[in-house]
């Protein structure tokens, strides 16, 4: 794979009948030279290639049995609402690649789906958090190569990985000896990230925040243009966020629908009955997570009405504790005072009533919006 050379360790030497006899099926060809070429290992700190076992690997990455959805398995189907069949059924999936994210949580998989007796027919599903599972009619290198080709035509921080010629994979023996000689691996993705992040800012931002911030407690706001909401579907805007001095991250945000024509949709505060689990995301991933953040609504207790002209205006606190990274929010939010841009995802079955029509098919409707600061006109 001319597009990230494999490095001078990359390679593993597998018996493949035993894994066939160990996992109960082939393993595709292009997986099996994956192995051979790269090995066990990850690209840009968030895909890792799985060990073709059952049992625990060395390496500390998750094995190919212990990633494959089978029975036993039920916080996994929980957590991803999973409706394929378990492992051994047919069509059931079996992981090669796991995702994950600065802190080495997981954040999505690629599976085959086993189709029939023939690997080299299994179509790849992708599963990524917060978002439903997607088929493609490619093998698993085919997909790490489209990814690899088409990552520059993204925003950075939508790409499964940094994307060619910039990307590289490093096998878990060489990760490991740089972390014992006091090295950090993956320092090449920094000044990238902190370039993508600069590009992004000068194609969609028109005017930066202001630069202001106030010791303890700080906030921004860029003026709100009107039409910005365009789409069909319902929207989520960042309206304001403050670093307050009891360390809370306090967001205001509003949803509203995005069609003039959609017919109001009532709800029951605050979007949803424990509150949102909400992320919030910078340039360097996954900063904070938290379910039932404290939710404060204009009217709590009361039935809200939701249209393309009655956004729904509310508030998020996010407490330190759901901070994953070493920073504070006051932190973060002097960094937003500067030019620094973050993610807000909001996960509530509320949103999916939003999306349903009829309000019957909410179960089946993706329950997650997206919003940015600052806004994206």
């Amino acid at each position: 794979m001319a597009l990230m050379p494999p490095g001078p360790e990359g390679g593993d030497r597998v018996d493949w009948r035993a894994v066939e006899q160990d996992l109960g099926c082939r393993m595709p060809t292009d997986f099996r030279d994956l192995i051979a070429v790269y090995g066990v290992g990850t690209i840009d700190e968030c895909l890792m290639v799985l060990p073709p076992t059952s049992a625990e690997h060395e390496s500390g990455i998750p094995s190919v049995g212990q990633m494959t959805p089978m029975p036993a398995k039920t916080a996994w189907l929980e957590h991803t609402k999973s409706d394929y069949p378990l492992w051994p059924e047919p069509g059931a999936l079996v992981c090669g690649l796991r995702m994950v994210d600065i802190n080495g949580d997981l954040t999505g998989a690629v599976y085959w789906r086993t189709t029939g007796p023939d690997p080299e027919q299994w179509p790849v599903v992708v599963w990524q958090r917060h978002r439903p599972f997607a088929e493609f009619n490619l093998s698993m290198t085919g997909l790490l190569v489209k990814w690899l080709v088409e990552a520059a035509g993204i925003d950075f921080d939508q790409r499964m990985v940094f994307g060619a010629p910039h990307s590289r994979f490093i096998h878990w023996r060489a990760e490991r000896v740089m972390r014992e000689q006091g090295l950090d691996p993956w320092e090449y993705l920094e000044p990238l990230y902190e370039e993508a992040n600069e590009e992004w800012e000068e194609r969609n931002l028109t005017g930066a925040p202001p630069s202001w911030a106030l010791a303890h407690e700080i906030e921004v706001r860029p003026p709100m243009p009107e039409g910005l909401l365009v789409s069909e579907g319902p929207q989520l805007a960042v309206l304001g966020i403050t670093g307050s001095s009891s360390g809370d991250l306090v967001i205001k945000a509003s949803v509203a629908l995005g069609s003039a024509t959609a017919a109001p949709v009532r709800l029951t505060p605050p979007l949803g009955p424990r509150g949102p689990m909400v992320e919030v995301t910078g340039p360097e991933g996954l900063l904070a997570a938290a379910f039932g953040a404290e939710v404060t609504a204009p009217e709590p207790g009361a039935p809200l009405l939701v249209s393309s002209t009655e956004p729904l205006t509310f508030e998020v606190r996010v407490p330190p504790s759901a901070i994953m990274t070493d920073t504070t929010w006051p932190d973060l939010v002097r960094r937003l005072a500067t030019g620094a841009t973050m993610k807000l995802t909001v996960q509530d079955p509320a949103i999916a009533g939003l999306r349903a029509t009829p309000p019957a098919r909410a179960a089946d409707v993706d329950d997650v919006l997206v919003g940015w600061w600052p806004p994206r006109f």
